[in-house]
């Protein structure tokens, strides 16, 4: 035999049955999460690792706080941001934001449910708070046809059902983002359908000490993604050769390299293309001396959104004086009135 068993096993075992965050030690998990170059990033930078499952804990708390502080019996949510929030578990982010087929409904008593794509409920049993994993909130043409009246009252009927056991009475449901059938689903079941992105908003804009952890793991590692951006550009734009496209490769290459998810936008241009801001990152040669300018914008570790704005002189030449006194101006601006 040429392998061993060493060579192949699942888990790091000089790091226990746990990682630092308290995830389990098994590269075969099902939950997503950092990679161990984040790990190892971060124990050199010196940061203590949030604890996943009591952050999970906390903000199921304060999500089901905040439905009974307004008298709901429920939230239902659709947005796959708010899900993630509410559950930690992710399927097929961006194309779920535009093809709605999970939701979560989190009742005022904590019982929590998820409907997922019908071929992946496993996807969030790894935590626990999740009690249960169904199918059918697809509830969108590209999925249902003309069927989708039938769906959307199948869905409501589910709804309904759970709410009667575990809000009984409450017919105060918000709800933060739905399809049209969904909605008058729910409405013709008897539902009074509340604003839950303002349920949701307000719950998620208040972070708790493992949240306020993970928000520092995630700035570090897109910090060291930006810093690996532009040592290329460094190295390559005055070759002459290097498009924004290259340079902004980097930056979706490093955030997943670290266990981040997506970048948001393509907030990168140089030269000329900085002025009007917005344009987003194109085939543009970048030229020596010039400058580059972008937003990160990205969904990294954690799944935490980190957007940090930079811009760079790349070049062998001073910047124009015109350049320079209106650097001297924007930081003059910070330090005088923020």
């Amino acid at each position: 035999m040429n392998t061993h068993y060493r060579d192949t096993r699942k888990i790091d075992p000089s790091r226990g049955a746990l990682l630092g965050d308290g995830t389990p030690n098994d590269q075969d998990r099902i939950e997503i999460g950092p990679t161990r170059l984040a790990f190892d990033e971060w124990a050199a930078a010196g940061l203590t690792l949030p604890d996943l499952p009591a952050m999970r804990e906390h903000r199921w708390r304060r999500l089901t706080q905040a439905i009974v502080a307004r008298g709901y019996g429920g939230l239902l949510m659709f947005d796959p941001l708010n899900i993630r929030y509410a559950t930690d578990s992710t399927n097929m982010q961006l194309w779920n934001t535009h093809n709605p087929f999970r939701a979560v409904l989190l009742c005022a008593d904590g019982y929590m449910v998820t409907w997922d794509y019908k071929n992946s409920p496993f996807l969030s049993t790894f935590n626990p708070l999740v009690r249960e994993q169904r199918s059918g909130a697809d509830l969108f043409y590209f999925d249902r046809g003309d069927r989708i009246d039938a769906a959307a009252d199948t869905f409501a009927n589910e709804v309904r059902a759970l709410m009667a056991e575990h809000a009984p009475g409450e017919a105060r449901l918000a709800v933060d983002k739905i399809m049209l059938h969904g909605l008058r689903a729910l409405e013709a079941q008897g539902f009074e359908i509340m604003n839950g992105e303002e349920v949701t908003e307000k719950t998620r804009a208040v972070k708790g000490p493992d949240e306020i952890l993970a928000m520092r793991c995630a700035h570090h590692a897109c910090e060291t993604a930006v810093r690996k951006m532009e040592d290329f550009a460094r190295a390559n734009v005055p070759l002459g050769a290097t498009s924004e496209d290259d340079i902004w490769a980097v930056l979706h290459a490093e955030n997943i390299r670290r266990g981040g998810e997506w970048i948001e936008t393509r907030l990168l241009s140089s030269g000329p293309r900085t002025n009007p801001w917005f344009q987003e990152c194109g085939p543009r040669i970048v030229q020596n001396n010039e400058i580059v300018a972008f937003d990160t914008d990205l969904i990294g570790s954690y799944g935490i959104c980190i957007d940090i704005s930079r811009t760079w002189w790349i070049g062998d030449a001073k910047p124009s004086n015109a350049m320079i006194y209106a650097m001297r101006h924007a930081h003059e601006h910070i330090m005088t009135n923020m």
